[in-house]
């Protein structure tokens, strides 16, 4: 995708300074969105549905906002650029564990799972590994 290739390094730039790649080298956060496609929501529009098998992508949020939610119940509502969904199926090999639902228009990367295990992307899956253990939403 062109746009997202032109688009990688201001992109690159902005996620190294928030979220779980904050701190990664830009260049290398540039580096990892190349293997990503841009997917773009419309409101309303289901990026993840509960249950399912996992598809092997993470997905970083570029713009707009993402509500997590899990058997009805609002988890979350994601609105920073940088915050990633989808981490937990890919990292943990399991069915996706939460609706995840454009709120209004949003633009996302779709990363597959497999460039995190590159060598040079390893700042990159620590960084997403970290949103795992995130406690700033999820209330148990």
């Amino acid at each position: 995708m062109r746009e997202l290739a032109d688009a990688a390094g201001r992109l690159a730039a902005t996620l190294a300074e928030r979220g779980p790649l904050a701190g990664i080298a830009p260049d290398t956060v540039a580096a990892f969105l190349k293997f990503g496609d841009l997917v773009e929501l419309d409101a309303g529009e289901a990026l993840i549905r509960e249950g399912e098998p996992a598809t092997p992508e993470i997905y970083l949020l570029v713009e707009g906002a993402l509500a997590v939610q899990s058997k009805g119940a609002q988890l979350a509502r994601l609105e920073r650029p940088g915050d990633v969904v989808g981490e937990a199926a890919v990292v943990l090999g399991s069915k996706r564990t939460a609706d995840v639902l454009a709120e209004a228009a949003a633009r996302v990367v779709a990363v597959p799972g497999t460039a995190l295990a590159k060598g040079d992307h390893l700042d990159v899956a620590a960084g997403v590994r970290s949103a795992l253990l995130r406690d700033d939403w999820v209330q148990y």
